[in-house]
């Protein structure tokens, strides 16, 4: 039994959804609520998969999605809202959320969403993932720019983008087929063309 917890400030819609939820046999809901101003109760309801709006009265969504995370550690989260601007879809990928739903799309889409969300994949509509994958498109391009800037070599940039995506020292050593004192020459190459000091700071600048 998957158990949801859904918070919506429109009464009628959340009566719409929870309706829904309340017809398919795999699924309880937890928790219901208009905002997020008693994050306590959220938390000790336990749902496992979380529907948020964004525009919520008090904490919006976006934040909302923070705070769940850093109390729910393994709960999923999922926007569902009629925004389709390109800040709030990134800003609510950024804060955790592991899905972005529209509600115009059909019920079947948010019922796909709860339970894929529950197995630990993520979902967005096809019109939502192209906005991602140009941004992220487009973000590679902009980085790549940034690098030559700083006159980095093609394997210390091919090294500066594994970084980037979060993979492990050994991981690229591997991959490049270098030794890891090799590595950390590089690293260290890259650390002193950039001006900077650690993981964080490259995340804080490139992300």
């Amino acid at each position: 039994m998957i158990r949801v917890g859904l918070i919506e400030d429109n009464l009628s819609y959340l009566k719409a959804v929870q309706a829904l939820i309340s017809t398919q046999p795999d699924m309880l809901l937890a928790y219901t609520s208009e905002n997020l101003n008693d994050i306590d109760s959220l938390i000790n309801a336990a749902p496992e998969v979380i529907i948020l709006d964004i525009d919520l009265p008090g904490v919006n969504g976006i934040r909302g999605v923070s705070l769940i995370k850093e109390k729910l550690k393994k709960a999923g989260v999922f926007m569902l809202t009629v925004f389709e601007d390109d800040d709030k879809i990134f800003n609510s990928i950024k804060a955790g959320a592991n899905g972005y739903l529209l509600k115009k799309d059909p019920t079947d889409k948010i019922l796909e969403a709860i339970r894929a969300i529950y197995r630990g994949e993520s979902m967005v509509n096809g019109k939502i993932a192209r906005k991602v994958l140009d941004y992220f498109i487009l973000k590679e391009k902009k980085n790549l720019v940034e690098f030559e800037q700083y006159k980095l070599t093609k394997r210390e940039i091919e090294i500066l983008q594994m970084i980037i995506s979060g993979k492990s020292y050994k991981q690229i050593a591997d991959i490049c087929c270098i030794s890891l004192h090799t590595l950390f020459s590089h690293t260290k190459n890259i650390y002193n063309k950039l001006n900077i000091h650690s993981r964080a700071e490259i995340a804080a600048r490139f992300l």
